[in-house]
């Protein structure tokens, strides 16, 4: 599904352009219950050493931190499930590749804002509920404003590419198999933390004590009696009067 104008576009892992967090299917998305899951918590170093590197250019690890944290925020917001750490870096690393083939310059500021209205107004969330989903994450809202002007630049990139004859899709897969793209997964081992949701508590079923009561119509009932015919249903009614 399609949808005119500009939009949250991601670089997919599968190598696609398309929307992960709105933008093309928030429409249906956002009809449906959104993912409760807990916020990365992100292990901070003093150094930013690559997470991979595409030809020459590096993807730093408190790059792809950010955008993991932004990803799971922005995920909240529109009712869809986060992508994980890895499927994060790919994107980027398809990112890199559209950026650097059909290289565009920064929007402007007024593009990126209203790109941000646009969002808010698809999420139907406030400025408020925005900081807050990128205060959970320790973020704040320029960590947003540098996504999305990155994320205007990738689409223009993007039509660029395709008005050259070929679809983002094919163009990608040719260029994943021919560029020289190294992943550094010992510096992305242990930089995020996703706590495990709380488990259902356990019902603890007590045995009833044995008891006799008289019954309406006449005679008594011992629930020990009525237990060695089978299952028994206890049933309780307010009297009244």
């Amino acid at each position: 599904m399609k949808a005119p104008g500009v939009r949250w576009r991601w670089i997919l892992a599968t190598g696609v352009i398309a929307l992960l967090l709105v933008g093309l299917v928030i429409g249906v998305l956002s009809q449906e219950t959104p993912v409760a899951s807990p916020p990365p918590v992100f292990t901070s170093t003093p150094a930013d050493p690559p997470v991979a590197v595409v030809e020459d250019q590096p993807i730093g690890r408190n790059f792809w931190a950010e955008a993991v944290r932004l990803d799971w925020a922005m995920s909240q917001l529109a009712g869809v499930p986060a992508p994980g750490p890895e499927e994060t870096l790919d994107r980027l690393v398809n990112e890199v590749l559209v950026l650097r083939a059909a290289p565009q310059p920064e929007p402007a500021r007024e593009a990126v804002e209203a790109q941000i209205a646009a969002l808010k107004q698809q999420w139907g969330a406030s400025e408020e509920q925005i900081t807050a989903a990128l205060a959970q994450v320790g973020l704040g809202r320029d960590a947003l404003e540098r996504a999305v002007a990155r994320l205007l630049r990738v689409q223009q990139a993007q039509v660029a590419l395709e008005a050259q004859g070929t679809s983002i899709q094919e163009w990608l897969s040719q260029e994943r198999s021919r560029v020289r793209v190294v992943i550094y997964r010992e510096q992305m081992e242990g930089s995020f933390r996703f706590p495990t949701p709380a488990a259902t508590p356990t019902l603890a079923w007590a045995q009833a004590p044995d008891f006799t009561l008289e019954q309406a119509g006449g005679g008594t009932l011992t629930l020990s009696e009525r237990l060695a015919r089978g299952p028994v249903v206890l049933v309780f009614f307010q009297r009244c009067g």
